[in-house]
């Protein structure tokens, strides 16, 4: 028998939540483990609201009241630091509250955790629902981080990590920039599982293309290193172009990568390991539901 937590941010989204918790209690019903659940509530101006107190297979509910609104990458940095220090044995599974995280994923993902009891157990994205430009600057984003860093981010949130695996990525700031990039950056022992994201259970969805921008460079910042190398491999390209064609596109290129650069740079500065090592400070109270 294994314990097996969920680590859930949530901003206003309640409704979706109660959603996703009867869908959770029914897709582990099979399992002769032990769930819980930690609901991190991201500064949410609505007060919490757990509908079902009579689950079948959940075990507890927590609920971590941040004490404003940081996103959900850094909330989610958050409770793994939490979990890391008040779980010393538990397999973290994260999910988004709105539902287009796949509840009908968790059996493979269970089962795949126990036959690959050392890999981290990430579900790949193999169709989104948004709208057609959505998608399409979404795939610009995923090529130009591969293109920049080397790396692959093809996930988000959804996905398993023990909590013995924990230290090596709570070590560095890279958790406080963006989780996937984190989980890339810090580990190669990774199982991919593919899945169709869903559209959400109820609302609308809070990211947009501004968002996308910003989520996009945050990701980037966590392979700054790898940004600097590659800038410079480009920037002594376009200077030998430059010398061969006299193009003044050339300079201008070299002059966003420059440009690009700083941004990163600026971005990374926020990537700090004390602002997990501080935790608590961000945390109002803990409530206990179930």
């Amino acid at each position: 028998m294994k314990k097996f937590t969920f680590l859930i941010p949530v901003f206003n989204d309640w409704d979706s939540l109660n959603i996703l918790l009867k869908r959770i209690d029914q897709e582990i019903s099979s399992f002769e483990d032990i769930f819980d659940i930690v609901v991190l509530n991201d500064g949410s101006t609505i007060k919490h609201s757990i509908k079902n107190k009579n689950f079948k297979k959940i075990n507890l509910i927590k609920i971590l009241n941040l004490k404003k609104n940081l996103g959900s990458q850094r909330a989610l940095a958050i409770g793994l630091k939490y979990l890391s220090i008040f779980e010393k044995e538990t397999n973290i599974i994260l999910m988004d509250a709105d539902g287009e995280d796949d509840p009908n994923l968790l059996k493979k993902i269970i089962d795949s955790s126990k036959r690959f009891p050392n890999k981290i157990i990430t579900a790949n994205r193999t169709k989104r629902n948004e709208n057609l430009i959505f998608r399409f600057m979404y795939e610009i984003h995923y090529l130009f981080t591969l293109l920049i860093t080397g790396k692959k981010v093809r996930f988000g949130n959804y996905s398993l990590i023990n909590s013995n695996k924990l230290k090596k990525i709570l070590s560095s700031g890279d958790l406080w920039g963006a989780y996937p990039a984190a989980i890339v950056n810090n580990y190669n022992d990774i199982e991919p599982l593919f899945s169709e994201r869903k559209k959400r259970d109820t609302g609308k969805t809070k990211m947009n293309l501004f968002k996308l921008l910003f989520h996009s460079l945050r990701i980037i910042s966590v392979f700054k290193k790898r940004v600097y190398f590659a800038s410079i491999i480009y920037i002594l390209f376009f200077i030998l172009i430059y010398f061969i064609y006299s193009n003044i596109l050339f300079l201008l290129s070299i002059f966003l990568i420059m440009f690009f650069n700083t941004i990163i740079f600026t971005i990374s500065i926020n990537n700090k390991k004390e602002y997990l090592d501080n935790y608590f400070k961000f945390i109002e109270n803990i409530d206990t539901i179930h």
